[in-house]
């Protein structure tokens, strides 16, 4: 059954590991071009330090999970599920408008770094760009342990980092081929499909918690419950969320979140949505430290 419920965080741990290892990539490739190699200390460091840190966060909101109990717990679980399925969905969206030239940019943000002396910042570069994936990475992990169990994320999120890292590892070093932009399609897609079901489960804890007791649209407890003694219900509750009986506002709240998305998708495919484009840019720009928009492709 473990081998069922990983699924989800093996996906998550892949794709944010492979994003991270490109960006550091990136990072070293351009130091060794400018024959400055005795600064990759700095990458590492930051790297590091910022592995640490996302572990501590999943860490910290598993252990949360524990401190609380009844009406607390269930109003936790919802809440940080709700900002979960906000970075997950943000950064997916964003990938969609950003990124023609991440390269680029990165070795920008390097250049104005060593022109000022301030080798620090390098270390820091380093240590933003993992941490947002390494944090995205534990919010994702936080609820899929919820849907299924926080051992199963947990493992199935280090299994998808280990296997980012010897991909990335093989792009950067022995030039393995893959395509980039249909993995970041494909895994996004996934990674809406999952947030659906999050953002719906978000909302039966917070419905629990509020005490709102509603009849099912449907009951299938019966002949096919999503628990661990049916394999495939298990499954499709790790991946969409699928419950055996929801009621009305759950089943409001999937549709209604595909609703948005879809529209916010083709509103930046457009560009005539700018509303949606706009703040997703401000907040990457905003990560990275700089004044002006900058899209941004892994290729």
């Amino acid at each position: 059954m473990t081998a069922v419920g990983i699924i989800p965080s093996l996906v998550i741990g892949v794709r944010e590991g492979i994003e991270a290892a490109l960006v550091i990539g990136i990072i070293l490739g351009y130091l060794v071009k400018i024959q400055r190699v005795g600064l990759k200390r700095y990458v590492y460091s930051g790297t590091i330090a910022a592995f640490l840190v996302s572990a501590g966060v999943a860490g910290a909101l598993i252990a949360l999970t524990w401190e609380f109990q009844g009406v607390a717990q269930q109003l936790f679980e919802g809440i940080t599920m709700l900002v979960a399925v906000a970075v997950l969905t943000s950064m997916v969206l964003w990938m969609i408008q950003a990124a023609r030239s991440i390269k680029v940019h990165v070795q920008e943000r390097i250049d104005a770094v060593l022109r000022q002396s301030e080798v620090f910042g390098l270390g820091l570069l380093s240590f933003v760009i993992v941490l947002r994936e390494g944090v995205e990475t534990a919010l994702f992990v936080f609820g899929a342990g919820a849907l299924t169990s926080p051992f199963e994320a947990v493992l199935g999120v280090g299994l998808g980092l280990l296997i980012a890292g010897v991909i990335g590892v093989g792009i950067i070093r022995v030039s393995w081929r893959l395509n980039l932009r249909r993995f970041f399609q494909v895994t996004g897609v996934f990674l809406v499909i999952v947030a659906a079901g999050l953002f719906s489960n978000a909302v039966l804890e917070l419905r629990e918690a509020l005490g709102w007791q509603l009849l099912p649209v449907y009951n299938l407890t019966a002949i096919f419950p999503a628990n661990e003694t049916n394999t495939a219900g298990y499954l499709l509750r790790g991946i969409i969320g699928y419950s055996d009986a929801p009621t009305l506002v759950e089943v409001a709240a999937y549709f209604g979140y595909w609703i948005v998305v879809i529209l916010a998708y083709l509103g930046i495919r457009t560009g005539k949505i700018t509303i949606v484009t706009a703040p997703l840019r401000r907040a990457w720009d905003a990560m990275l430290g700089r004044r002006v928009s900058a899209g941004a492709e892994a290729e």
